[in-house]
């Protein structure tokens, strides 16, 4: 097979960010060329795999997302720490705008990405992105493009309960549609604004769909999560979408995590918190877990997140603003996630069971997929009881049938060989591409 040359990009946000880059290493492991585009306080993820890295124009503004998110946070904290449906039946008008107002990213962006894409010095055999939503850069050149989708797939399956609404599958269809028309009236205007982009590039046959944050395949696309999670009760699922069980990156460090020697000597398990970028910046609710946990008889790994100056931990907690989470994950027994894809596969691919309390969009459906699969428990972080908390960790270490299962799932996500089957179905659609030419 000959190798082929690759752009790998993705939108700003750190969970499309790594689940691209693990992507990016399986094409390299296969003899592919990779050339990873992006901000370039970035390029340092590029370099440590061996890509080749391509700097975003320095016009293309950089968002200091800490800031975003502490402002988000302060103005609607109150608003986010609700139940989905009410949350979107009761969505400000200001956060509504604020989504639409992301809009004004996606035509720099594309921009920046063209040009990167018609630059003759690189001539690029495909395309593969975590973008979202439909980019005209993609629709208006000749590569064949892949898209990938990194989060919770039941953006795929239509017949499924709405996504982002942290439903079962076992619930009440007659209270989907109630859920879907609040959340489609919420992300109205960012809808609206992002077709409007899309007339304007010439494409008014390409629609976007807040709903789904996906495009639809040009010929075949990937998401990532394991066989023995997948909703396959919700079938069909959307044309052309293939499922790859892990694709889970190499840490960003080099360097084995080692237990800090504060925590060597004390007793009891050891469990990795992390509620990730976004969740982490809403003090409320970390104050109030890292309370919790303190009374815990275990030890604990915390990722206090981009305000972690801010917080106080416990004596039975080490934790820094970043840790190298694929490695901390390795030396956990258990872990306590927002539920974000990345760390639900990561910790899921290394055997953990997990503790959910989901933030916001598709973490409350791998919350309750965590529920429904009997691997885990689900806490939300609009009413969090402290002794269930406490106690559902206890419940964990004690239960064999769940931390058996999960040992199950992790065996067969490492076994798999759907991610080297997704190179070579990409392998085949660009040499077909080529032998048209």
């Amino acid at each position: 097979m000959p190798s082929y040359r690759f752009l790998v990009t993705a939108i700003d946000a750190y969970g499309h960010i790594n689940a691209a880059l693990g992507f990016a290493e399986g094409l390299k492991a296969a003899g592919h060329e990779v050339y990873f585009a992006h901000h370039e306080k970035h390029r340092h993820l590029a370099v440590k795999r061996g890509f080749s890295f391509i700097p975003f124009p320095k016009t293309l503004s950089v968002a200091d997302m800490g800031q975003a998110m502490n402002y988000w946070i302060a103005l609607c904290g109150d608003e986010i720490r609700q139940e989905p449906l009410k949350r979107y039946l009761t969505m400000s008008v200001f956060e509504r705008e604020s989504l639409a107002g992301s809009v004004l990213y996606f035509t720099p962006l594309n921009n920046a990405l063209n040009d990167i894409v018609n630059d003759e010095n690189y001539k690029f055999d495909g395309i593969v992105g975590d973008l979202t939503a439909p980019f005209p850069f993609l629709y208006k050149n000749s590569i064949p493009w892949f898209p990938l989708t990194s989060l919770n797939p039941l953006v795929l399956y239509p017949k499924g309960p709405p996504p982002s609404s942290g439903y079962s599958v076992n619930s009440d269809p007659s209270n989907w549609d109630e859920f879907r028309e609040a959340y489609a009236k919420a992300h109205a205007k960012i809808t609206e604004a992002t077709n409007a982009c899309l007339d304007a590039a010439g494409l008014p046959n390409v629609r976007y769909n807040s709903a789904r944050f996906v495009d639809n395949p040009q010929t075949v696309g990937f998401y990532h999560y394991p066989a023995d999670l997948d909703y396959t009760e919700c079938e069909p699922k959307e044309p052309n979408w293939h499922r790859v069980d892990a694709w889970v990156r190499q840490p960003d460090l080099d360097t084995e995590f080692v237990i800090p020697e504060k925590l060597q000597d004390k007793p009891g398990k050891v469990i990795y918190f992390s509620l990730g970028s976004i969740g982490s910046a809403d003090l409320v609710i970390m104050k109030k877990l890292i309370a919790i946990l303190a009374k815990s008889p275990h030890k604990f790994i915390i990722s206090k997140g981009p305000r972690g100056d801010e917080l106080e931990l416990a004596d039975n907690m080490w934790g820094e603003n970043y840790v190298n989470q694929v490695a901390v994950v390795q030396k956990a027994d258990l872990v306590i996630t927002h539920g974000g894809n990345n760390t639900f596969m990561e910790t899921l691919y290394y055997g953990k069971p997990m503790i959910v309390i989901p933030y916001f969009y598709d973490q409350f459906d791998n919350a309750q997929r965590v529920i429904d699969k009997k691997i885990g428990f689900r806490l939300n972080p609009y009413q969090i009881d402290e002794d269930y908390l406490l106690d559902c960790i206890e419940k964990i270490f004690n239960d064999k049938e769940m931390l058996d299962r999960v040992k199950a799932i992790s065996h067969n996500m490492r076994t798999s060989n759907s991610f080297s089957e997704a190179i070579k179905m990409i392998e085949k659609h660009i040499e077909q591409s080529k032998s048209k030419l």
